[in-house]
């Protein structure tokens, strides 16, 4: 189903009312270099005068100064959409809830983490709460979608089709996550035709008042991701934690941790990926926060539930497949990060999980 036509043309990609009135301020206000990041307080007068010429609902929230999701969501709406106004004036920032940012035309710039990310179209930026951040689009020709998507509604979409990747998954956690750090992951997806598709779809989805809106978006959402992840899994950008080279190496490291850790060594991968095996226990230490032996031990303890929960194979063969040397030390690490062995496991299934402890 092609729907990208209909989509650009549903889209608004005239000069809104308020973005001429935005512009206009711009003009009149060189001096106030209100492309610029800048703190609310500073450019509050200029939204409080856009405001009073073009009385807008978004102005009028942004005014607040709190940026939390009882403010910008309908009751019991999960995701909204908005469409970023041109020459909104590029103040400082951070909400609650998890923002993507879609960049469909033009360019413009994210200042986040100290840096400056030039998004074009294509690229996808997942901000996470309390990231403070600040937009500059100041064309035309910009088309910016922001989704803003409640956090627990995110981390069930994003992260339960990372549930097949443990690693991947508990870095991207960690990076979205991490205390005092301003957070993203920016993929670059050029534009990806099944993507743009998908976020078209979700537009006119919410835009729509058919019946079961809120469902069918949460899982237009949902295939939205699989396709970011499945298309574009390592064709991302994240906060810098050490060179560039180490940072475009971490994330294949880490796919290779996944898919070898039955059988991988800290020699072997740091043989293959040309590192010392200090030098890549660093990089593993920072991505994940714990060491190449502990990342494989949770990654073989969780195949191990796996298993025990979805298959009729005896414990010992468990054990075997996951390259244990004997039962009896399967049965001694799975006690002691579980507390009760494979067997007692697998008798309380009906027991809440625990499968991601």
């Amino acid at each position: 189903m092609v729907i990208q036509n209909h989509f650009y043309q549903e889209i608004n990609t005239e000069m809104r009312d308020l973005e001429r009135t935005l512009k206009t301020l711009y003009e009149q206000n060189p001096y106030r270099h209100l492309d610029r990041p800048q703190q609310m307080e500073e450019v509050s007068d200029i939204l409080a005068k856009a405001n009073a010429y073009c009385t807008n609902e978004f102005t009028e929230k942004l005014l607040l100064h709190r940026l939390d999701e009882d403010i910008f969501f309908s009751r019991n709406a999960d995701v909204e959409i908005y469409q970023h106004f041109r020459y909104l004036p590029a103040y400082w920032h951070s909400h609650s809830f998890i923002e993507v940012a879609c960049v469909l035309r033009g360019n413009i710039i994210n200042h986040i983490a100290k840096q400056e990310l030039t998004m074009v179209p294509g690229d996808i930026c997942i901000i996470a709460p309390g990231s403070v951040h600040a937009i500059t689009a100041f064309s035309d020709d910009c088309i910016l979608l922001n989704f803003i998507i409640r956090t627990s509604t995110f981390e069930d979409a994003f992260f339960g089709i990372l549930s097949e990747n443990d690693i991947l998954s508990d870095f991207f956690m960690r990076i979205l996550y991490q205390k005092n750090c301003q957070s993203y992951l920016l993929f670059r997806t050029g534009n990806d035709p099944d993507v743009t598709n998908f976020i078209g779809y979700a537009w006119d989805e919410f835009h729509g008042h058919r019946q079961y809106k809120s469902r069918m978006l949460n899982s237009v959402i949902n295939a939205l991701f699989i396709f970011i992840l499945r298309n574009h899994g390592t064709d991302f950008v994240f906060p810098e934690t050490g060179s560039n080279q180490e940072n475009e190496n971490t994330i294949l490291i880490l796919k290779y941790i996944q898919e070898h850790y039955n059988t991988l060594t800290l020699s072997e991968l740091s043989s293959f990926f040309n590192y010392s095996e200090r030098q890549i226990q660093r990089i593993i230490k920072q991505s994940t926060g714990m060491s190449f032996s502990q990342n494989i031990q949770k990654l073989k303890l969780r195949q191990a539930v796996r298993l025990i929960q979805n298959s009729n194979l005896s414990i010992a063969a468990i054990s075997d497949e996951l390259g244990y040397s004997a039962p009896e030390n399967f049965r001694k690490v799975f006690k002691k990060y579980y507390g009760m062995t494979p067997t007692e496991y697998r008798s309380a299934q009906n027991t809440p999980d625990i499968q991601n402890k």
